[in-house]
């Protein structure tokens, strides 16, 4: 039993976003994940297996595999002991879909033994229906409830950033790396935060630490970020690029546009904004710029009497 309540809180405590994993990818998690709530961890492991083999820089596959292999090895100091029995019960309605009874039973956990537990988990809960003022609430009074709690400290500063308020994620996100200073899942979202506040050095430093300890596409896109918003857009595009050996969004080819038009090369850059609205839904802002580099394109081209065509 305390294997199952140890993968209960593994596999919230363990996630987080990833900007590039598939439906596959995610329909495996949540197989993966729900292996972990009836403690069938065997299972789990080939499920999360299968996920590395299709995208080997999953993060979310990768923390869940390393805290498996915690669990299994008998290595538990990193986890909670025990969960409240309301917890236990909410997390057992939340794998059949029953969220009433799993928002009730939340509920009741706070006002149990362990209630930073209850109030993380009741985080998470509004977090995920992107109720961030409860979210924010709930993980608040986590961390009132146990204050070396990491894991509050670091959801309070993601949903801060998915709110916007940059300024006041700050805080909240040293708190954690005071806990876990080789977390690199925290450098990357300090990162992020700083960039969102155009603090671009220490933005790159950030995103530096979390590369050293982890070199996944999901940080080398943010390095790449960084670098186009400093004006380095040959470097920018490099790295870019470098990223469609792993993954092909349209996100990256919509930056490779950016870069190209910035470098003056139009006719990539043509290339780049046609290949991002094909990998995306309706866009008006990346029509609009497919439009604009078209109609330079096509400016030029009267004057040399070339057509001009998306390769």
């Amino acid at each position: 039993m305390k294997k199952v309540i140890l993968g209960l809180f593994l596999i919230t405590l363990l996630a987080n976003t990833s900007a590039f994993a598939s439906e596959i990818e995610d329909d495996y998690l949540d197989i993966a994940g729900n292996y972990c709530v009836t403690g069938e961890y065997t299972n789990a492991m080939e499920y999360l297996d299968k996920i590395l083999k299709i995208n080997p820089s999953n993060q979310k596959a990768i923390n869940l595999k390393k805290g498996l292999n915690h669990i299994i090895s008998q290595d538990k100091k990193s986890f909670v002991e025990a969960v409240s029995p309301s917890v236990k019960t909410a997390m057992e309605y939340q794998r059949i879909g029953n969220e009433q009874e799993e928002l009730k039973y939340l509920i009741k956990g706070t006002q149990e033994q362990n209630a930073y537990l209850a109030y993380y988990f009741l985080g998470n809960f509004y977090r995920a229906k992107n109720d961030y003022k409860n979210a924010l609430d709930a993980y608040n009074a986590s961390s009132s409830a146990r204050a070396d709690f990491a894991p509050a400290y670091l959801t309070t500063a993601i949903v801060l950033y998915d709110m916007g308020q940059y300024n006041s994620a700050i805080n909240p996100i040293d708190k954690y790396l005071t806990f876990n200073p080789e977390d690199d899942l925290a450098y990357a979202v300090k990162s992020r935060i700083e960039f969102a506040l155009g603090m671009l050095e220490e933005a790159k430093a950030d995103n530096q630490k979390a590369i050293e300890i982890n070199n996944c596409p999901d940080y080398r896109f943010d390095k790449a970020k960084i670098l186009y918003k400093e004006g380095e857009y040959k470097k920018s595009k490099d790295i870019f690029k470098s990223l469609l050996n792993d993954i092909q969004t349209s996100k990256i080819y919509e930056y490779l546009g950016l870069c190209d038009y910035a470098l003056g090369d139009y006719k990539s850059a043509l290339t780049d904004f046609d290949r991002a609205i094909l990998l995306t839904v309706e866009d008006e802002y990346l029509e609009n710029k497919y439009n604009e580099i078209k109609n330079i394109l096509e400016n030029k081209n009267n004057e040399t009497g070339e057509t001009t065509q998306a390769q």
